[in-house]
């Protein structure tokens, strides 16, 4: 099974992923400028562990993002975020899996997608900043 890149310690890890989330919380009227301008954020922050997913709902206009799906599994173990828009709806799941098997799958609302997805981003980045430290201190 591939292992998954660590999250960036940047400014754009988790904290700027949180304030982000908390702006477009501020004006979520507009679902698709939301979903995309997040998708794309995600996509950005957090290369190889978000898969976007586009539908071109014409042919001569541009492709919409219809899905997200954050992967922070991590040897099989771990957190799964998916969301999905249709029209101004989105539809959002928390899965956990285990050894690669999805133990559990329960949708959420979007508030708690967003709190979810800013949590498991924070100790992501707690455990490979850990991991950091204590090779730093192996090697000096």
């Amino acid at each position: 099974m591939a292992t998954q890149p660590p999250v960036p310690a940047t400014p754009e890890g988790p904290r700027g992923l949180d304030l982000l989330a908390a702006e477009l919380r501020a004006d979520a009227s507009d679902v698709a400028t939301f979903f995309a301008v997040l998708a794309d954020k995600l996509a950005d922050s957090l290369p190889g562990r978000v898969a976007v997913e586009r539908r071109r709902p014409g042919w001569r206009r541009p492709p919409e993002v219809t899905a997200v799906e954050v992967n922070l599994a991590e040897g099989g173990d771990g957190t799964i975020l998916r969301a999905e828009r249709a029209g101004q709806e989105l539809r959002c799941s928390v899965a956990r899996s285990v050894r690669g098997v999805l133990v559990s799958n329960r949708p959420v609302p979007p508030d708690a997608w967003v709190a979810t997805l800013v949590e498991e981003l924070a100790a992501l980045a707690a455990r490979s900043e850990q991991t950091r430290s204590a090779l730093g201190g192996l090697l000096t």
